[in-house]
């Protein structure tokens, strides 16, 4: 059984005129995998991660998640499930201006009920993993791009999730500084066997992924395995 099975999943908005977003989305996503669903601004991509994520309902269809179905949930029973198993990395960061590194990365603990010493002890682990120790006390405006996004990716880790759900992750970073977080992505999925899913419109980071999901209007087009990892040019589109 696949970690993830979504089954003719729709999706429309309606702000005064309906809008078809998904179309029918059929997709597995097996455990362990290192995927990125790639697609121009409008495809649809962020739509389907938000369904990923339990942050959005679908319409019609069906999506499994670990064999559960995931379907109009109360939102405490899609943020049990969040936080239990998804950790999210965003184009933004999405840090807290007026807490430091390591209370950034503590912070899924808080929510889960994690006692106050030993949050902070996993935190610093944490930041060390990702070489940030000297910057734990910093706060977010006092980092360059690149301290901020490893911020966020010891974040989404603490929790020890199956799954990153990573949006756009290296959209505010220069081309040095995107290959850096890319190559962190694929040593935590190899190191660490977490299924990491990543939303991007830019060729150059889907090529790092082993599995590249191309979607237009909504629509899944060609699945390109992606074993050999083309080499990354640098020259990538901002």
């Amino acid at each position: 059984m696949a970690l993830i099975e979504l089954r003719d999943i729709n999706k429309t908005y309606d702000n005064g005129q309906p809008l078809h977003v998904l179309k029918g989305i059929n997709l597995d996503i097996e455990r362990g995998e290192f995927v990125s669903i790639m697609g121009a601004s409008g495809s649809g991509k962020s739509t389907l991660l938000n369904i990923l994520g339990i942050l959005d309902n679908y319409d019609t269809g069906t999506y499994h998640l670990a064999g559960k179905l995931i379907k109009d949930l109360s939102e405490g029973k899609a943020a049990e499930y969040r936080n239990r198993m998804i950790g999210f990395i965003f184009q933004s960061f999405n840090l807290i201006g007026f807490k430091t590194a390591v209370e950034n990365v503590e912070l899924p603990l808080f929510y889960q009920g994690v006692p106050r010493k030993k949050r902070h002890e996993m935190a610093m682990e944490y930041l060390g993993k990702l070489g940030l120790t000297d910057w734990a006390r910093h706060f977010p405006n006092e980092m360059s791009g690149g301290q901020k996004q490893r911020v966020a990716i010891a974040r989404a880790l603490i929790t020890k999730p199956e799954i990153i759900l990573a949006d756009e992750p290296t959209g505010a970073l220069d081309s040095k500084t995107s290959v850096e977080v890319m190559q962190l992505l694929k040593q935590l999925n190899k190191e660490e066997g977490i299924t990491i899913i990543v939303v991007t419109h830019e060729s150059g980071v889907a090529n790092e992924t082993d599995k590249i999901i191309h979607i237009k209007d909504g629509i899944i087009g060609e699945i390109e395995e992606n074993a050999s990892h083309s080499a990354w040019t640098g020259s990538m589109m901002k």
